[in-house]
């Protein structure tokens, strides 16, 4: 039987320029043999042992032929679409291009908080979303850490479960419960830190080829994490109210592609601070069941709001519709050194993912879980939220009032979180960040400029401007220094 084999414009040269390809086939294993013995060249760009490759998506009239037995009959198909796959904007020309080394993506958030450290002047750190040195203080670290060794011994030093720490995963699971997440024990592994926790889903579930829907701006760790493993990335535009899916919708159908990922900062975004609007995290979660997608839920300022109430999450929205692996942490709340978190998942991906951990790490620090499971005993998390609250709550306003007072009448606007350590500032009549930022050092303050938040999204306009950290006398003094380089690369 013959089959229309559409094509892809970059793919075209390979088959002598023609746009569609008859080809007699009966399944896809027919259609495999049939490319292999008339188009060799074909061939080389789009098989991979035997079977399409990582550098293709296959479509067989719309369904995509990852999730089809290559036995199944092409009888009554109208097209078979291959379409190069997205990989950061790259398309593989070569089966040689794959044997070599190939590219590592890192952050330049962090390449940034660097430059920033390396100054030998007085610096205000704008940049960095740590937790503020008096938020470390209120721990009591030195009492938690006393009591574990004394209790605990060498125990609390040496190699511990996969899973991590059976106390803490209960306490884990009590904390998603009460964000209205059906949640065991057996549905949760500690990680090192959210970041962690997001590698290792996107090791479960990403392929070569795959594609990760994301936000634009995003927090580029993770984006990074999802591309390192082999996902194309498709950006869309967020705004105040966080991923804007109807468009993710429209850019899926323009793009032509099924996606693997979802992946959704939802509460006081990195780097924006925005929150996904509980009518967006409906919708999300009906676009990722209508693709079978998975949403990774990156949650780690879930316990930080300062005004108005809660959303439910997106696990908890989800109730089966969606898959959710949800991230989690206690490095913004708690110890970011302990570098402690956790994902939450249906048992079965647990379990891979806890394969995957043993070839990473093997299991978390055991002496940080047991620090963080001796304050819960302590029953010191609830009013310790509070104060940190009033605290990140105190620093956001103390920045905005500096923001309004140095930057009066000059075009430079910036929005107003909820909650979080993060605002988003934009520069007037297409200022560069980069340019702002080589500036900004030499007067002795850092933040991140805009560029680090995008694969092909342009936000060179704009900076993340992190409150957290810096004191609130610092705030007004780094909002002063950064006034005096916004004059001189006027």
């Amino acid at each position: 039987m013959s089959v229309t084999v559409r094509l892809a414009t970059p793919l075209r040269a390979a088959a002598g320029g023609s746009a569609t390809l008859a080809l007699d086939a009966a399944d896809l294993g027919g259609l495999v043999r049939e490319i292999t013995e008339r188009y060799p060249e074909l061939a080389a760009r789009v098989l991979r042992d035997g079977a399409f490759g990582p550098f293709v998506n296959v479509f067989v009239d719309g369904e995509d032929a990852r999730y089809l037995d290559p036995r199944a009959e092409l009888a009554g198909k109208r097209t078979v679409e291959i379409l190069p796959a997205m990989s950061g904007g790259a398309v593989a020309e070569l089966p040689d291009a794959i044997r070599g080394p190939h590219e590592v993506y890192g952050s330049f958030i962090d390449e940034t908080i660097s430059i920033a450290a390396r100054q030998t002047r007085d610096t205000v750190l704008f940049a960095v979303g740590s937790p503020a040195r008096e938020a470390l203080e209120l721990v009591g670290v030195d009492d938690l850490a006393r009591t574990v060794i004394e209790r605990d011994g060498s125990a609390a030093l040496g190699y511990g479960i996969t899973e991590g720490d059976p106390e803490l995963r209960a306490i884990v699971a009590g904390l998603m419960r009460e964000r209205g997440v059906a949640c065991g024990d057996g549905n949760v592994i500690v990680t090192a830190g959210a970041l962690q926790a997001i590698d290792l889903a996107a090791r479960v579930f990403v392929r070569p080829g795959d594609v990760a829907v994301v936000e634009s701006p995003h927090f580029t760790n993770a984006i990074s994490a999802l591309r390192n493993h082999g996902a194309g990335v498709l950006e869309v535009p967020a705004d105040d109210d966080g991923l804007d899916v109807a468009e993710a919708e429209r850019l899926i159908r323009r793009a032509g592609v099924r996606p693997r990922i979802f992946f959704v900062v939802p509460n006081f975004q990195n780097p924006t601070g925005a929150t996904l609007s509980l009518a967006r995290r409906e919708a999300l979660v009906e676009l990722a069941a209508r693709h079978r997608s998975i949403i990774i839920e990156d949650d780690p300022y879930h316990d930080l709001r300062y005004r108005r109430v809660d959303l439910p999450t997106i696990a908890a929205l989800a109730r089966g519709r969606a898959e959710v692996v949800y991230c989690g942490s206690f490095s913004k709340v708690f110890l970011p050194g302990l570098r402690v978190g956790w994902a939450v998942a249906p048992v079965d991906v647990i379990a891979r993912m806890a394969a995957a951990k043993q070839t990473v790490d093997s299991s978390t620090s055991s002496l940080g879980q047991r620090i963080v499971v001796e304050f819960h005993r302590r029953g010191r998390a609830s009013e310790h939220l509070v104060k940190l609250r009033t605290l990140y709550s105190e620093k956001q306003l103390r920045a905005r009032a500096a923001l309004a007072r140095e930057f009066a009448a000059t075009g430079v606007t910036w929005n107003d979180p909820d909650g979080g350590f993060y605002l988003w500032v934009r520069l007037p009549d297409g200022r560069s960040s980069r340019s702002l930022f080589a500036t900004a050092l030499e007067e002795g303050v850092a933040f991140v400029p805009g560029h680090a938040f995008g694969v092909a999204s342009d936000h060179t306009a704009a900076f993340r401007f992190s409150y957290s950290s810096p004191t609130t006398e610092r705030i007004d003094e780094g909002v002063r220094r950064l006034r005096r380089a916004f004059d001189r690369t006027a």
